[in-house]
């Protein structure tokens, strides 16, 4: 229980956000006016773009790094009840979280098309 409620919720907050862009990015695009003349359905049926399939990669791309992050340390929390560990251990294992947790918020830094413009201005008046 201690990994898999983390991760279902994780697992759905991601696919309720992948669903909301998903039928966003449908709802703005114009319906072929060809399509419509010819009556043809082909181009009328949803598809996956290329926006879509980026953001679906990096939604994975979170995911496992909070999987890898994060459930060595629930494993071995969930386990020194039977096993004994050192405490080097639990050091090294939170270690790994704190750094997945400094990874995601790296990378969600990144992703922010504005934040990083501005922040390439920024070092560039400064040098």
């Amino acid at each position: 229980m201690i990994i898999v409620v983390p991760l279902m919720i994780c697992l759905v907050t991601n696919i309720i956000i992948f669903i909301h862009v998903y039928t966003s990015s449908h709802r703005i695009q114009p319906v072929a006016r060809s399509a419509a003349a010819t009556g043809d359905n082909d181009q009328q049926r949803p598809r996956i773009n290329r926006r879509d399939i980026h953001l679906l990669q990096h939604m994975i791309l979170m995911f496992l790094s909070f999987i890898i992050g994060w459930s060595p340390i629930y494993l071995v929390s969930a386990l020194s009840y039977m096993i004994s560990f050192s405490p080097l251990t639990f050091r090294l294992l939170s270690f790994l979280s704190q750094i997945s947790v400094c990874f995601v918020i790296i990378d969600l830094f990144l992703y922010n098309h504005e934040l990083r413009r501005y922040l390439r201005q920024t070092i560039l008046r400064c040098c």
